[in-house]
């Protein structure tokens, strides 16, 4: 029924005692009933008092999934469920013959999920995906006991803080909740009877279906975690039949199409909203591993092509925490990270966790400087042991002076403690052979632990022939023995007016704000990002990576409300070119 239609009696509680608490005002309506605040006189506590519409207290029906909305939201005990500390039924009216059916939950201060997306959307995915896996994490709870919610939107759902803890979700209003777990779903949700709000309402909801199950609340927590990253909902409509109609027959707009988006991402939510219940995740708790592990979870269920039409089915792998922080988006295509102990100060980007559940391997201890002296020492022991069997058997390696080729052993990765000393020719592990029409240098390289990393060139105990003309010749051990080679390099030299905004390459986030110097490999082309609270993004695209520095500064122009034309500005000395925004929040032709 509409809000507005709510029993004006209803006001008449304020200033009256309902159980040990005295109702201080009005919070809010809904369509089955209302909320106000209540204050314990005495000790000051704060609790919220629902109480249902009068023409609904005396309906049976809606007084019995009333009170086991309380009991069984209570019975879940989680964290993330606003807790219902108490319930009953006063006697109200002059002759007592009418009834207040009320309950009393915990008192949540903070701002809705609506209020938020209104005021910073969108958001970025991390705070998002954060705020979606609790509020999954919520309902797979709530379907476990047999309850789905119906009516999950972002006005149902709280961010407050707990402790040092932001975002921290408590979600309410079972107001309508669809009771599975007694067999009685006939008697409790009658076919053709469209319940929920319009913009989260899932197809089969939109038709009356008396077969809504637990995929009806996956289909709308898609649709808040879509709002919460671009802003807007996908259906939006003049009327609530127009939107229905949109549900039943429409595909979303891709989030990319609004603001970049790493693809697994924008998977992830997609396959949410999947028209078909039997299309979409099968339960809460499949959600949750996409959710957590947007890379890992899309690349093993067909990939960003096939992700979509696969039907998938229920895993028996553990469920990931709801509270996740590093970054789920896609790593940035080409971007290296240097070997251990070969970072410098130069402003080297190191790549980021390609996945939200895969970062936490990546944290370890600081690594001591023990081993390498030990390593250091045991390739100098080898380095003696090679000198002293080249020594030893140098005369039969003794090239003819002028004869322009000399064969040259050189030790190359001996075994570490061994004594003995393996020789690498062209990479491969044997002997070492290399003809040379002058003086040769051959540096070789082995495993990083034991091996004798030695270069000849006239050394004491090699046979060089004296001859004019040198060749150069690299010789690089094989398998674990060969040593990593650094790719060329670009330096990205970035900055911004006004300064300090986000800087994205191929939609990754770097973790770096404007001014800001990066390098990344000479591989292919990239596109830079800049975002700016209060100012419209702006991209560069196709910069290509081959030359040695190139800069680039970009002018934001400040956004405008209602979104806007992703207008600005961008200039550089390297290679590449700046275009408008695409990605903005006005729907797309």
């Amino acid at each position: 029924m509409d809000p507005q239609q709510g029993p004006p009696q209803s006001d008449l509680l304020i200033g009256q005692t309902v159980g040990n608490y005295l109702v201080k005002q009005r919070l809010g309506e809904g369509g089955m009933g209302a909320v106000y605040l209540a204050e314990h006189p005495t000790i000051g506590k704060k609790v919220a008092l629902k109480v249902l519409h009068a023409e609904f207290a005396t309906n049976t029906e809606v007084v019995e999934r009333f009170f086991n909305e309380a009991k069984a939201v209570n019975s879940i005990a989680h964290p993330n469920i606003v807790d219902i500390v108490d319930y009953g039924v006063i006697q109200t009216g002059p002759s007592g013959a009418d009834q207040l059916v009320y309950f009393i939950m915990e008192y949540l201060s903070g701002q809705t999920l609506a209020q938020v997306i209104r005021g910073e959307a969108p958001l970025p995915p991390e705070r998002a995906l954060t705020i979606a896996l609790q509020v999954a994490d919520a309902l797979a709870a709530s379907h476990r006991a047999g309850i789905v919610h119906r009516d999950l939107k972002p006005d149902n759902i709280i961010l407050g803080q707990r402790g040092r803890e932001q975002d921290f979700v408590k979600l309410l209003d079972f107001g309508i909740a669809k009771l599975t777990s007694d067999g009685r779903t006939g008697s409790r949700t009658r076919t053709g009877l469209v319940l929920g709000t319009p913009a989260y309402m899932s197809p089969e909801q939109c038709e009356g279906s008396a077969k809504v199950d637990h995929r009806t609340d996956i289909y709308a927590l898609g649709i808040c975690l879509y709002e919460m990253l671009v802003g807007r909902v996908p259906f939006i409509g003049e009327g609530y039949g127009e939107i229905l109609v949109q549900h039943l027959t429409q595909k979303p707009i891709e989030p990319s199409r609004y603001r970049m988006m790493s693809p697994h991402v924008e998977q992830v939510v997609l396959k949410a909203l999947e028209k078909r219940p039997e299309m979409r995740y099968p339960n809460m708790d499949e959600m949750i591993r996409a959710m957590a592990d947007p890379v890992g979870y899309v690349e093993s269920h067909g990939g960003v092509q096939g992700f979509l039409q696969r039907t998938l089915t229920p895993s028996t792998a553990p469920v990931p925490p709801a509270r996740l922080t590093p970054s789920p988006l896609t790593p940035i295509p080409g971007m290296y990270t240097p070997p251990p102990g070969s970072l410098t100060n130069s402003g080297v980007v190191a790549q980021s966790p390609t996945t939200l559940s895969a970062a936490t391997g990546q944290v370890s201890a600081p690594r001591g400087k023990t081993g390498f002296v030990i390593a250091g020492v045991l390739v100098v022991g080898a380095a003696i042991a090679g000198v002293a069997v080249v020594l030893s058997g140098g005369s039969k390696k003794s090239a003819e002076p002028g004869t322009g080729s000399a064969e040259i052993a050189t030790p190359g990765s001996g075994s570490a403690g061994s004594g003995t000393v393996m020789t690498v020719q062209h990479g491969s592990a044997g002997s070492a052979v290399t003809p040379n029409t002058g003086s040769a240098v051959v540096p070789t390289t082995g495993s990083a632990t034991g091996s004798a990393v030695a270069t000849n060139a006239g050394s004491a105990g090699s046979a060089v022939s004296p001859n004019t003309g040198s060749a150069a010749t690299p010789n690089t051990g094989s398998g674990t023995g060969s040593a990593a080679v650094l790719p060329a390099v670009a330096t990205l030299t970035l900055t911004s007016t006004p300064d300090g905004a986000d800087i994205f390459i191929n939609s990754a986030p770097t973790g770096k704000k404007t001014p800001a110097t990066l390098q990344l490999p000479k591989t292919g082309k990239v596109t830079i990002g800049f975002r700016l609270k209060g100012y419209e993004d702006l991209f560069i695209k196709e910069v290509a990576l081959d030359s040695d520095t190139i800069t680039k500064d970009a002018t934001l122009h400040k956004s405008h409300s209602g979104g806007g034309t992703g207008k600005g500005s961008a200039h550089g000395t390297g290679k590449g070119s700046a275009k408008a925004c695409d990605t903005c929040l006005e729907r797309p032709d």
